[in-house]
């Protein structure tokens, strides 16, 4: 085993005398144990590269095997294990956290291979001399447990899948979005499927996603915001730039940027500032078995179902478990199972006593005509109480 940190900074001979300096290594890094591919040395105050195979690392320092080895250009295009990786952080696949790269560990079998990054506090102390003093144990993940990125450009280093990262659940992308730089953060995004992006952005803090809707490009950007809540931008728009809040709407439809529009004239303590605009609903005349047909055909299914008449008008709320438990032939308008709701203008503690009375998990919002045109969930409910809870620890 050989510590990356130990072979930086070294001279290489040839002949007892110093051909160059050792400055970086390159790896082929699409592989689950990257062999070096290039070494780079800083010879004559030029950084140059040399194949690994000319050097023999057996010795107590660096020794070239042969003058006429050839040179190559430093290639800035390539993945260097000090300037790309070393002193960076990663994201921990297994671990589902960020973790800081204090050195590097390779393997020498005939070449050159890494083999896992040292997470611990003696990768720190071993590149300050001070190592065997204080004979911590090496905290070691292996190569093909990290997602790496580059630090400097925010760009992806796959080192297996993009599946590892699309893998992980929204609320523990989030926490890494949240823990990220703006360039880390965005480069996270740009590799996540739009549906996964969407939904870790939706979960990250007000803080997270201002900054991820202001900087993201208008590619990405479109493609993710079509996947969001529009009750999600409608939280944070008062603190986006105006500016990128025309681009947003304007990328977002006429149809669905004036329905963000009619959230923002909604204050965030009534029952419009904290609807969700998603909802389902179905004529009061169709059967049971109807409505479970059209169901079938929706990859996400509703817990709930709204009832309305010929009219548009609210009947009630029918939950989708009920549906299946029910006579299929029975018409919904005669079986629904709660007839509540409420208007935009209700303020929240008032919400809050109808969810907590009637032990609710979804209450419809209806306009004046009494067409709904939002609906509240007891996660909403839930969400909003623990942001007043923090808001009043922090003052």
């Amino acid at each position: 085993m050989i510590y990356f940190s130990q072979l930086v900074n070294k001279n290489i001979y040839f002949n007892k005398k110093i051909f160059g300096k050792i400055i970086d290594a390159a790896v082929f890094e699409n592989y689950p144990m990257p062999s070096l591919s290039k070494i780079a040395i800083k010879k004559n105050n030029k950084k140059v590269t040399i194949t690994p195979e000319a050097i023999n690392f057996s010795h107590k320092f660096p020794i070239l095997k042969s003058a006429h080895a050839p040179l190559l250009p430093f290639d800035e295009k390539d993945f260097y294990l000090k300037e790309d990786l070393l002193d960076k952080q990663v994201i921990d696949i297994d671990g589902k956290r960020l973790v800081r790269v204090n050195d590097i560990i390779l393997e020498s079998n005939g070449e050159l291979k890494v083999i896992g990054i040292d997470i611990g506090l003696s990768g720190i102390l071993r590149r300050l001399g001070v190592g065997k003093l204080a004979k911590l144990k090496d905290r070691v993940l292996p190569w093909q447990m990290i997602e790496a990125f580059d630090y400097e450009t925010g760009n992806i280093k796959i080192k297996l899948t993009q599946n590892k990262l699309n893998s992980l659940h929204p609320a523990e992308l989030a926490d890494i979005l949240e823990e990220l730089g703006t360039k880390e953060r965005l480069g996270i995004i740009e590799v996540l499927n739009p549906d996964t992006a969407a939904k870790a952005i939706e979960e990250a803090n007000p803080e997270t996603q201002e900054a991820i809707l202001e900087q993201l490009p208008t590619s990405p950007l479109k493609t993710i915001v079509e996947k969001m809540h529009l009750s999600e931008f409608a939280d944070i728009f008062y603190k986006i730039n105006p500016l990128r809040i025309r681009e947003i709407l304007g990328l977002l439809g006429i149809e669905k940027a004036r329905r963000v529009e009619k959230l923002l004239d909604f204050g965030m303590d009534t029952a419009g500032g904290i609807m969700t605009l998603d909802f389902y609903t179905v004529s009061g005349d169709k059967t049971a078995k109807e409505i479970l047909i059209e169901l079938s055909n929706l990859s996400h299914k509703p817990e709930a179902i709204l009832i309305t008449n010929g009219h548009e008008k609210l009947i009630g709320t029918l939950l989708t478990k009920d549906l299946v438990n029910c006579d299929q032939l029975s018409v919904v308008k005669d079986i629904v199972s709660d007839r509540k709701f409420t208007y935009a203008n209700i303020d929240f503690s008032q919400i809050l006593r109808i969810f907590s009375q009637y032990h609710l998990r979804l209450l419809p919002v209806v306009d004046k005509e009494k067409k709904p045109i939002g609906v509240i969930s007891i996660d909403s409910v839930l969400g909003n109480i623990e942001e007043r809870q923090e808001e009043n620890e922090s003052i």
